[in-house]
């Protein structure tokens, strides 16, 4: 038997494996079978975690579709909780190695966890268009697009996904800015559909809105998603710090043979 817990953040869920005293044969689908909400467990991702030299833990990330993300905002928050809940570290700064590189992770306030993303830099490629509109189109670790609405809640994320989705392959934020550094978000996740939440794509989100002036980057920005807020921090020395929470929702087994 496989032995699983289930975390989420801001909505956004996760099924972990701890693989310091089990194996896990062929990720990609076994990542399809648990996170099916019908007949698995059900959630938005699989996550492994490992030892790692040169960092306390390493984790791994792979989308219900079987397909491999290189970083995830909100998974590795919950990973951090687990690692100090666990007693598997008791430090900080918390290091946890991703496809994307190495991330650093501190416990904030209200029972929150902080952690320490890269650098966004810009897409290369031809420019993207959605109806009259350009995607200002960021890495953060992964590949994101992100459209301003006046209306998140009405905007047809999914049509726009789809036809985006013919041209290039990346996560999805449609964003509406409210003012005073408050953005409120809807994402479209490779590999998963619509989410309740993404700490990457928040990140993206308050980086594209800063650089259109739409937020002041001297000051954290609040993003407001379905699932929760996270706030996002653009630091002067070109890392974005984004904090949020992280929550434990059960454990279990799952069959290997099956």
């Amino acid at each position: 038997m496989l032995r699983f817990f289930k975390m989420q953040a801001c909505g956004n869920d996760f099924v972990f494996l701890d693989c310091r005293s089990q194996t896990v044969p062929a990720p990609e689908c076994l990542a399809r079978r648990l996170c099916d909400r019908r007949f698995g467990v059900g959630g938005d991702g699989l996550v492994l975690l490992s030892p790692a030299e040169g960092a306390d833990l390493a984790m791994r990330i792979f989308n219900p579709d079987g397909t491999e993300a290189e970083m995830c905002g909100n998974a590795i928050r919950c990973a951090a909780r687990y690692a100090w809940d666990s007693d598997w570290a008791r430090h900080e700064p918390l290091r946890i190695l991703t496809a994307a590189g190495l991330r650093m992770l501190y416990t904030a306030p209200q029972n929150t966890v902080a952690v320490v993303m890269g650098r966004p830099s810009p897409l290369s490629g031809s420019p993207i268009r959605w109806q009259e509109q350009t995607l200002t189109r960021l890495s953060v670790g992964n590949p994101h697009g992100v459209l301003f609405c006046r209306d998140v809640a009405g905007f047809p994320l999914a049509e726009a996904a789809a036809e985006i989705a013919k041209t290039a392959r990346f996560n999805l934020e449609a964003v509406e800015p409210l003012g005073q550094n408050r953005l409120k978000m809807r994402v479209w996740e490779r590999g998963v559909g619509e989410t309740p939440a993404c700490g990457t794509g928040a990140c993206a989100a308050a980086v594209a809105a800063t650089l259109k002036k739409l937020c002041d980057r001297s000051r954290p920005v609040s993003v407001e998603m379905p699932g929760g807020t996270v706030t996002v921090c653009w630091q002067a020395d070109g890392r974005m710090l984004l904090t949020g929470e992280a929550r434990f929702v059960f454990r279990g087994e799952w069959p290997q043979e099956d």
